[in-house]
């Protein structure tokens, strides 16, 4: 299945150029080209995308504030003419950062980034329901596949389009998925308590106010979950008397 791309950039031979890069890769599909953040802004409320190739100095929004406004980003690939952006913007979690002129070698090397991540989690074949003696994922990541057991999984954070599962052995795998797709292949003692944090309570060392405490790792417990969650614990019998 190809992953879907957007191009936005206000020059129309930039839009050319990635247009032609884009159509030279099989795994990527053009779905739409704009010539504006706010033309893209509507296009994204309406379509899905995978990958955006983003320009950063446009008129009306900038390329940076658009992302900033994204509830969802996809994988973001910047091109721009100006370096000096480069800080900021992987601050922004993005993918890769293309100078422009861009030659295509450099914008394959940017998908590959991309390609490497797809299809994150494949435990199953699509539209199959996880038996409930499943115990484990695999999940893609650095172009090969892992196998997770759930019981060494500690905490899992959102990260832009991507997710960060860190387990009891030190391990942090980075993988292309969503949260919410994750979040329906875990089990019970998983708890998302937060938009950025899912958390296997079977690890929780301490409670903190808002702050987790799971082996070496720590989470946020977000004020709108703070309730149910306690709740939850408390019928787990985890906080005692």
């Amino acid at each position: 299945m190809s992953l879907k791309c957007l191009i936005v950039d206000d020059e129309n031979i930039a839009r050319k150029i990635l247009s032609d890069y884009v159509s030279k890769v099989p795994e990527l599909e053009l779905v739409a080209s704009c010539s504006s953040a706010l033309q893209a802004l509507n296009y994204i409320k309406q379509n899905s995308i995978d990958i955006l190739f983003l320009d950063i100095q446009m008129p009306d929004l900038t390329g940076l504030d658009f992302l900033k406004i994204l509830p969802n980003r996809p994988a973001t690939i910047l091109t721009t003419a100006y370096s000096e952006y480069a800080v900021q913007s992987y601050e922004l979690d993005v993918v890769d950062y293309l100078l422009k002129p861009i030659d295509f070698d450099r914008f394959y090397k940017a998908v590959t980034k991309v390609l490497s991540l797809k299809d994150a989690v494949v435990d199953h074949p699509p539209n199959v329901t996880l038996p409930q003696q499943t115990d484990k994922l695999f999940i893609k990541a650095d172009n090969k596949i892992i196998k997770i057991s759930f019981n060494e999984i500690i905490v899992i954070n959102g990260d832009g389009p991507y997710v960060q599962i860190f387990t009891v052995d030190g391990r942090k795998i980075m993988s292309l998925q969503s949260m919410h797709k994750l979040e329906e292949l875990l089990p019970k003692n998983f708890y998302r308590i937060h938009r950025s944090h899912i958390v296997n309570i079977d690890h929780i060392d301490s409670i903190d106010g808002n702050t987790i405490r799971l082996k070496n790792q720590t989470a946020i417990l977000s004020k709108n979950k703070r309730d149910e969650f306690l709740k939850l614990i408390d019928q787990l019998n985890l906080l005692g008397d």
